[in-house]
């Protein structure tokens, strides 16, 4: 960390190196809009400009240099509901050249322990609810306290002047580690760098129209890439202004999406968001007045809500993106209704194909692997180069998902290519629920398989076979899973059944399994 001699200066003047300002997105708007507004924390009803969260920003990153010894290339995580403090404490590790590692504290204390280790932060913040996740890790954890009272974070920021200023870095520095679940049921750390940043900035302008004026309503969960990028990193670069809901409600969010004097002109959710919404009573006579961009993305979006929203005048404009290359496709907003049904075409920068296993383009309308390349791309995972050398075939990145292109460019996504199922936005693999089923001593085999549900899009269902001549129930599986994983990934249905579809080499038939229990094909 660089310390500036500036003590004493207002916010909006505290020094920076003119060869950082260009990643310092708070420095440059303290600097020239200080009295903008940046952010609303809808939970507490706290409000800032760009004056006051650089202040808070930079004072957190001179505290945590100063008491945690953070510095360029190190880790600090965070285990909390949504919440301003997510950009703050983001931004204080940029500011450091450290790496932001939000944490989804819907997971299991075991799966929150393999991550913290994989990781090694030198931080981690947690929401006073969520401390017992990090019970285990060496240093403890520091507490965000938001309903009165002193905690750690607020001490960090109170005791400290705004001091840091960031060290020279270069597109190829990291500045986040955003974990997904791998198929093989092992950590997945998604390593971003500033140019994968900058990549996604330069998309939310030129197809999804954001700018100062903008104003972004996020509530998807931070700890993905969603919530964190959409239409809230971005916006801060543009000098926009982000409101934050703390968990997702549907009439909260509809409230707001209608309240002419918040003004909502962007956000971006999952399929089981809008369909929730359009379920209310109050939708009916629901108008948007300020909306310019409704995305949504993370799972197949029906023909059906679609129209449904078209029907109030908007257009959901879909798009297909993931942790390791947030910007991928999307229907501009302004033909999104021509292209209903489609993921839209590819954005500027990214290179899109469907190919093949060796990584060569397939004809125009024909079904394979969405495959890209591009300054969005992730440069790898966390400490994995086996998965990161996997992840590539002939200079491309392979998704794992399936599509096919329109003499236009156009892509519709077809399928998953791996077995994983999306419920509610939440990506689950059936490994990890059937590594932790399968170690049931009356348990032989068990096959996960997601299944349609009008709720939440699917939801997983678990077929379990007994070890001869031993017995295993319903319940007994669902303990199981309750003890070892994420509430959102036990299965909403377990079947306990006689024999499961084998291969001649040993292997569970999937797809078999899927179509004699209703999953998808």
């Amino acid at each position: 960390m660089i310390l500036s001699t500036g003590r004493g200066r207002p916010a909006h003047e505290v020094r920076q190196l003119s060869s950082d300002r260009v990643y310092d997105w708070l420095a440059y708007h303290a600097r020239y809009n200080a009295d903008s507004p940046a952010c609303v924390d809808l939970g507490t009803g706290r409000r800032f400009t760009y004056a006051d969260i650089n202040e808070r920003s930079t004072r957190l990153a001179t505290g945590l240099a100063a008491e945690h010894g953070v510095s360029k290339g190190d880790r600090v995580a965070i285990i909390a509901a949504n919440s301003t403090d997510f950009y703050e404490l983001m931004f204080a590790c940029w500011k450091l050249g450290a790496l932001f590692m939000p944490l989804n504290w819907r997971l299991h204390p075991m799966e929150i322990g393999e991550l913290l280790s994989h990781g090694e932060p030198k931080a981690v913040f947690c929401d006073e609810e969520y401390a017992p996740l990090a019970e285990g890790w060496k240093d403890g954890a520091l507490l965000i306290r938001r309903e009165g009272g002193d905690s750690d974070y607020e001490r960090l920021i109170a005791d400290h002047e705004p001091e840091a200023v960031m060290p020279q870095l270069t597109g190829d520095d990291l500045n986040c580690l955003l974990y997904t679940s791998g198929t093989t049921g092992r950590p997945k750390g998604v390593m971003y760098n500033y140019r994968m940043v900058h990549n996604t900035v330069l998309c939310g302008a030129l197809h999804a129209g954001l700018s100062r004026d903008s104003v972004s309503l996020t509530y998807a969960p931070q700890f993905h890439t969603a919530g964190l990028n959409a239409a809230g990193t971005s916006l801060f670069h543009y000098g926009g202004c982000v409101n934050v809901m703390p968990r997702w409600d549907a009439r909260k969010c509809l409230d707001y999406l209608t309240d002419a004097e918040m003004g909502i002109t962007h956000c971006i959710g999952v399929p089981t968001h809008y369909l929730m919404m359009s379920e209310l009573p109050e939708f009916e006579s629901a108008d948007f007045p300020a909306l310019a961009c409704l995305g949504v993305g993370s799972a197949p979006v029906s023909i059906q809500l679609l129209r449904t929203w078209e029907a109030k005048g908007v257009a959901l404009a879909q798009s297909y993106g993931l942790t390791e290359c947030f910007s991928v496709t999307m229907t501009p907003p302004h033909r999104a209704r021509e292209m209903l049904g489609s993921a839209g075409h590819a954005m500027m920068h990214v290179q899109v194909q469907v190919g093949n296993d060796e990584g060569h383009e397939l004809a125009r309308g024909e079904v394979g692997e969405i495959q890209l390349r591009g300054p969005g791309v992730t440069p790898g995972y966390w400490r994995d180069p086996e998965l990161t050398a996997a992840s590539r075939v002939n200079g491309w990145f392979r998704t794992g998902d399936a599509a096919r292109m329109d003499d236009e460019g156009t892509l519709t996504i077809v399928d998953r290519l791996k077995d994983m199922y999306i419920s509610g936005g939440e990506n689950i693999y059936p490994v990890e629920i059937e590594n932790v089923v399968v170690r049931m001593p009356a348990v032989s085999m068990v096959g996960v398989i997601g299944v349609p549900d009008p709720k939440w899009g699917e939801v997983g269902m678990a077929l379990v076979l007994p070890r001869k001549g031993m017995r295993v129930t319903e319940e007994d599986v669902l303990e199981q899973c309750r003890n070892h994983l994420a509430r959102y990934k036990i299965p909403r249905q377990v079947k306990i059944v006689n024999e499961l579809p084998i291969s001649p080499q040993g292997k569970l038939l999937k797809t078999e399994l899927r179509r004699l229990h209703g999953g998808r094909g």
